[in-house]
């Protein structure tokens, strides 16, 4: 039994005269899905996450160095703190 590839009813059949890469309606059938959002693969544990995320809710790391906190200077600023109060104590009693 043959089968008629240009049946006018078939979606899988694709007419290169109708295709317009600027017009989405004409693509082929099945060959773009873009009815949600846009998604990335996270770079550590590989799953989708959104495209403007800046966390992956999977892993909870940073999808980029600009987008990760930087470095902490806490452990910096207890020790300038207490070197401003010695400087303070050794002014007053000194």
């Amino acid at each position: 039994m043959r089968h008629d590839r240009d049946s006018e009813n078939d979606e899988d059949t694709f007419d290169q005269d109708d295709y317009n890469p600027e017009d989405p309606e004409t693509y082929p059938h099945g060959l773009y899905d873009d009815d949600g959002p846009p998604e990335i693969p996270c770079p550590h544990c590989g799953r989708d996450v959104l495209e403007d995320s800046e966390q992956c809710p999977s892993c909870g790391m940073y999808l980029s160095k600009e987008d990760s906190p930087g470095p902490s200077l806490s452990g910096l600023w207890k020790y300038v703190a207490i070197l401003a109060l010695l400087a303070v104590l050794v002014w007053i009693l000194g």
